[in-house]
């Protein structure tokens, strides 16, 4: 098994590679962890697996050896080598050498194919775990549940609450586009090298409240904005962003019942939807 200390060392002195921080790179060495992560996402050979920033190969063997086919996605043309010569023998493993953030996933779901669902499971790269849930979530794809180790600080700021201080924009989304939990902590002892911080695997499924919303695409782009200055209250940064007159935001607070000073992490889903409306879809 590719997922312990002893193994990962050895392939990493075979190949004379190191980890890289510019591409965030930590690999797991518990072999424990990934099968926690494997039994999570429920093993199922008809169905497919997505992966993003495979590494040495750990979390894939794994998941070649329970699920139907796996997607891997990795940027280093290093790893991508080492990840060719080591999984071989895997006739349902398919590599792709780009960045997954600007891949054509389209296209790449036909391997897909002869699968009866798709599902993402990926120990994700630091520096772009952002970016690659929502990619997921505010774009359309075919996949219904998704599995990320994370960093437990990011995992808490997408299942927080409102009125809590990891409360922000990523947080409404991932209430509007999907249920998030948070399904067990990883000790940062788990990895080599060793990171700064401890992580979390969490579960997204997928979803969409019907909030009456018409146009999708300026909602999502008014939730990042509201929590552009997370210190100034609401109408600061609708001013800020929207060039509205005060008195127009405030009269439409009143009418919402909201209090003026109000800051946009005190409010839920819901009432960011009610004051988005009401500012760019109310009836003439």
């Amino acid at each position: 098994m590719i997922g312990n200390i002893k193994n990962t060392k050895s392939i990493l002195e075979k190949y004379q590679l190191r980890a890289k921080k510019n591409f965030g790179q930590n690999f797991l060495v518990d072999e424990n962890i990934l099968m926690k992560i494997v039994e999570a996402a429920g093993p199922d050979l008809e169905t497919g697996v997505l992966e993003i920033g495979p590494g040495i190969g750990a979390l894939t063997e794994v998941l070649l050896q329970n699920f139907c086919k796996v997607l891997a996605f990795e940027i280093d043309n290093n790893l991508f080598s080492l990840l060719e010569e080591e999984l071989k023998e895997y006739k349902n493993l398919k590599l792709v050498n780009k960045d997954f953030l600007k891949v054509d996933l389209e296209k790449e779901f036909e391997y897909f194919s002869d699968c009866k669902r798709v599902i993402v499971v990926s120990n994700l790269p630091y520096y772009i775990t952002t970016q690659i849930i929502l990619r997921f979530l505010e774009e359309d794809y075919r996949i219904e549940e998704l599995f990320f180790m994370v960093q437990k600080e990011v995992a808490e700021r997408l299942v927080a609450e409102k009125g809590t201080k990891d409360y922000g924009s990523l947080s409404v989304l991932m209430k509007y586009r999907s249920d998030a939990e948070i399904l067990f902590h990883v000790s940062r002892n788990c990895f080599l090298p060793r990171p700064n911080v401890d992580s979390a695997v969490i579960k997204l499924k997928k979803r969409k409240v019907d909030l009456g919303i018409k146009n999708e695409n300026q909602f999502l782009k008014f939730i990042r904005n509201i929590f552009t200055q997370r210190r100034k209250t609401l109408v600061n940064n609708l001013l800020q962003t929207y060039g509205f007159s005060r008195e127009k935001i405030y009269e439409l607070l009143r009418d919402g019942g909201i209090n003026e000073n109000v800051r946009s992490e005190a409010l839920s889903l819901e009432k960011i939807a009610e004051i988005y409306k009401g500012i760019f879809e109310a009836p003439n």
